[in-house]
């Protein structure tokens, strides 16, 4: 059995420190890329231990494969990330962000579950851990359990006492499943970042291969302290354009008659009302009126597309 790895990375501390998990894990079939999402000195190929590999996105022979007339804005995460699924070598993959931590059997416990839940399936699955909230062993989220075309966002869920649960949407932070439902499905190249996950994960969804959410199987968010406009995915101009954007094309791409009246009548208007009462409370002056032109954009954009 051999396991490809895909994360995407800044060449940062979180890289550093994904590193040491994996050098650490019991497991050792396996290869990890880095989806680093900028131009690096070294080399597009090397290796610091002996059972690791690491892979930059951005070598030449990426460069040579797409248009050089093309803008860099062609180049974003979708775009890189399923550059590197397609080329990933193993039978199994694992999707993560760098910002995870995780115990020295954490690839072994993804392996042997899905040994034991495949029986219980009985077909081909994705399977995602329980995400607990930095090393606090505090549960952050569990998965979303559908989304809401009323409040425009998706509803997230708790296992609570149950040992699994199949869900519609999940982020990208650990994803297990058999290299090619990964490689049939892949990312909308329209996304970037700001719900290019749960558009992937829920399109996983529809294709009928269950998603598998775990009690027992846990993983850390080291995520960053974040402020108030970051956690509602507004932390500048262009992230504020791209929620707002994306947001109107899962509604294109996935909504029934009925859900699309539901959005049209109240989450329409209701998500860029309460973000605009975030961005004037918590923006500072001078970003203010930028933030709330940006969500404005949206609408335009989001139906052209």
């Amino acid at each position: 059995m051999k396991l490809s790895i895909v994360i995407p990375t800044r060449w940062d501390q979180n890289m550093k420190n994904i590193s040491e998990c994996l050098q650490r894990q019991s497991f050792k079939d396996f290869e990890v890329i880095f989806v680093v999402d900028k131009h690096l000195t070294e080399e597009g190929e090397f290796r610091s231990h002996d059972d690791i590999h690491y892979i930059t996105n951005l070598n030449s022979s990426f460069r040579t494969q797409r248009d050089a007339k093309e803008p860099m804005i062609g180049w974003n995460a979708s775009v890189l990330r399923n550059y590197w699924i397609k080329a990933a070598k193993g039978d199994f993959i694992l999707l993560m962000d760098d910002d995870e931590q995780f115990d020295h059997d954490y690839l072994e416990k993804n392996i042997s579950l899905r040994e034991k839940y495949r029986h219980i399936v009985k077909k081909d699955f994705v399977l995602t851990p329980t995400l607990m909230y930095r090393k606090t062993w505090t549960i952050q989220n569990n998965w979303f359990s559908r989304f809401n075309y009323r409040l425009s966002r998706p509803i997230p869920y708790f296992l609570w006492q149950k040992e699994r649960n199949y869900i519609q949407m999940y982020s990208w932070n650990s994803l297990f499943a058999p290299a090619h439902i990964f490689k049939k499905i892949l990312f909308d190249e329209r996304l970037d970042f700001v719900c290019e996950d749960l558009d992937f994960t829920y399109r996983i969804h529809r294709t009928w291969y269950p998603i598998v959410v775990l009690r027992d199987l846990k993983i850390c968010h080291m995520e960053r302290n974040k402020t108030v406009l970051e956690e509602a995915r507004v932390g500048n101009e262009y992230a504020a354009y791209r929620k707002a954007k994306h947001r109107m094309l899962f509604v294109k791409k996935y909504g029934n008659l009925i859900q699309k009246l539901q959005f049209y009548l109240l989450g329409f208007r209701g998500q860029p009302l309460r973000l605009i009462i975030k961005i004037l409370l918590y923006a500072k002056r001078k970003e203010k009126w930028k933030l709330i032109k940006a969500l404005r954009r949206w609408t335009i954009d989001g139906m052209k597309s």
